[in-house]
């Protein structure tokens, strides 16, 4: 009788437990759909170059950053989340090219517009000074399409400055393999570059790789990109007997340096190397035949894994854009990549978004393109990981807020608007 009822109390507690434990674990469920029930309204701003040295590329940018936009607000309303969470685009502002005009555009941004994400600018010397004195004493993040100084990576910036484009560090060595190609070892080239934080970093690293390949360096010339006449450095860049040139420019600037050089009667475009700035058959065929012949490096959507088919839905989508020039995937990239780190934080607070840009952009976690956005909001809210794979590039960011690989190309322009990729060379992180 006393071991029945000693039984029967042991198996009452067992049960009563039983029922504690599923209620706990019930509740503990219940816990965390919750914390997936997100709602938010996610603010972006973009501040692009659409006038200044680099307003070739800056309207294209903004329409790709909308195109990304546009998804992202239709994916959530095919997934059925669109009442509880937005993203907005709340000001297309013109930087300029320029770091006072990139500096005033932010800031309305951030004070006025109450932006959350800020993508922009293209020029890093407008990307660094934005960052320094806009977004990160303002903690907001700061993803830049294009900018590629190296100063960029080291900047103490509490992890709110990211960037969807490599850094110069890489393209200094392509640009020397493709000097040594072109001119052989042991030429002597002439080297010359604007003097902002584009131009002094490459040209510097460039010098450097060169030299270390057995490469010599006859004159290395710089200049303000906002001086009148371009006649003296010209004079300069061209003289004495290099096997080639070395220019690191942007469009608007060379456009005005051009004559300059074909003034001299001793500069060839067939012996010339420039970046990717000048990549762009728009502009080089308004530029007329002193430019045909011109090769360069640049870093390549060929990277991206997703750059046909979002090549394809520009084509389909876009309408009133300039010439497609590939740097677009770029900016669509950013705009994704904080979508996603957003709705994995459950906040569009920036310190959410930069806790999880590294976690939406690498590994683990299944690997989807923007062709696979819906499916990518279900397995967040579904607490899954993501590895989004973009139209530029796989994204991957290290430590640093750079992109984890990059594929860099040798291009010629060939006249008539076209361009040509002569080879292509692989960084993995």
């Amino acid at each position: 009788m006393t071991k029945r009822k000693t039984t029967a109390a042991v198996l009452a507690l067992a049960v009563a437990g039983g029922v504690a434990a599923a209620t706990a674990t019930s509740a503990s469920r219940a816990k965390a759909t919750t914390a997936k029930t997100c709602s938010f309204d996610l603010r972006v701003g973009d501040v692009l170059p659409f006038t200044g040295d680099l307003a070739a590329y800056g309207a294209n940018l903004d329409k790709a950053v909308k195109l990304a936009i546009d998804l992202q607000n239709a994916t959530l309303k095919s997934a059925g989340v669109g009442g509880d969470i937005s993203v907005e685009l709340v000001g297309s502002e013109d930087g300029q090219t320029q770091a006072s005009a990139s500096v005033e555009a932010a800031t309305k941004l951030v004070k006025s517009d109450k932006a959350q994400v800020i993508i922009g600018e293209m020029a890093s010397s407008a990307t660094i000074p934005m960052a320094q004195s806009v977004t990160i004493p303002n903690k907001i993040v700061q993803i830049s399409p294009t900018s590629s100084a190296p100063q960029i990576s080291t900047i103490k910036d509490n992890g709110y400055l990211w960037r969807t484009y490599p850094s110069d560090t890489l393209q200094g060595k392509v640009l020397a393999q493709a000097a040594l190609a072109a001119f052989g070892k042991g030429a002597t080239l002439n080297v010359g570059a604007r003097n902002d934080a584009f131009g002094t970093a490459l040209r510097q690293l460039f010098v450097a790789q060169w030299k270390k390949l057995g490469g010599k360096v006859g004159v290395n010339v710089a200049w303000n990109p906002e001086q009148p006449n371009f006649d003296t450095e010209a004079q300069k860049l061209a003289g004495g007997t290099p096997a080639g040139w070395v220019i690191i420019d942007f469009p608007d600037t060379f456009q005005k340096f051009l004559p300059s050089l074909v003034r001299t009667g001793q500069w060839s475009a067939k012996k010339t190397l420039m970046t990717e700035a000048l990549r762009n058959g728009d502009v080089l065929s308004k530029l007329g035949s002193p430019v045909t012949g011109l090769r360069g490096t640049a870093a390549s959507a060929a990277g991206g894994p997703a750059g046909k088919a979002f090549a394809a839905l520009w084509k389909a989508k876009v309408k009133g854009a300039k010439p497609y020039t590939g740097f677009e995937g770029t900016a669509f990239d950013a705009a994704n990549v904080a979508f996603l780190a957003a709705l994995k934080g459950c906040s569009s607070s920036p310190a959410a978004i930069k806790a999880n840009l590294r976690a939406v952009s690498g590994p683990p976690g299944a690997k989807l393109t923007f062709k696979s956005m819906k499916t990518a909001v279900k397995l967040v809210l579904a607490g899954k990981d993501v590895d989004y794979e973009g139209a530029f590039s796989p994204v991957d960011f290290d430590a640093n807020g750079d992109i984890g690989s990059a594929v860099f190309e040798i291009w010629r322009y060939d006249g008539g608007g076209k361009i040509s990729t002569l080879k292509t060379i692989t960084f993995r992180g």
